[in-house]
C-alpha cells in the first residue's frame, strides 16, 4: 500500500471520529431521550426548552374536552390576564385545533365585555386568573378554563 493511501484512510477515519464526536456533543446537549419518538417536533431543536413544547402537548389533551365549531383561544397568561398577542402560542392551536374556530388572545382580554369574551381559553404553563373564568381542566402545561356568563 502506497503511502498516499494510508494518508487518505487516515484522513478518512479522523473525519469520521470528528463527525461522531460532534454527533455525540450535539445528542447529549440537546438531553435524552435519545432514542426513543419525542413527544413534539420541537424537542431536540435547541439546548433550551422551546416556547411552543407546551402549547403543542397541552392542546391535545384539551382537544376532546372542547365542543366541534367552539370559539378558542390560546395564549400564555402575563401576570394572571391575557396578553394583547401572543403569536406563538395562537398559531399552536391554530394548527393543533382544526375542528375549533380559535381567536387570537384579545378576545379574553380583562377589558373585553362578557357577552363578548371567548368562551374557552387554552393557558399555557401559567394560571389564567380573570374571574369571568373557570378553569374545568388543569395539566402539568396548563389549564383549560370556560367563562362563566
Amino acid at each position: 500500500m502506497s503511502a498516499m493511501r494510508r494518508i487518505e484512510k487516515t484522513i478518512v477515519v479522523v473525519l469520521a471520529l470528528l463527525l461522531t464526536a460532534a454527533l455525540v456533543d450535539r445528542l447529549y446537549t440537546r438531553g435524552g431521550p435519545y432514542l426513543e419518538r419525542p413527544l413534539t417536533i420541537m424537542d431536540h431543536v435547541g439546548a433550551a426548552r422551546h416556547e411552543t413544547r407546551d402549547a403543542l402537548v397541552l392542546l391535545p389533551k384539551v382537544r376532546p374536552l372542547l365542543p366541534r365549531d367552539a370559539d378558542v383561544t390560546c395564549f400564555r397568561p402575563v401576570n394572571g390576564a391575557a396578553p394583547e398577542s401572543d403569536m406563538v402560542n395562537f398559531f399552536a392551536a391554530v394548527g393543533q385545533l382544526p375542528y375549533q374556530k380559535v381567536l387570537p388572545p384579545f378576545t379574553a382580554l380583562v377589558t373585553t365585555p362578557l357577552p363578548n369574551l371567548v368562551p374557552y381559553v387554552v393557558a399555557v404553563r401559567d394560571p389564567f386568573t380573570d374571574p369571568r373564568y373557570k378553569a374545568i381542566a388543569e395539566y402539568p402545561e396548563g389549564r383549560l378554563y370556560k367563562v362563566q356568563r
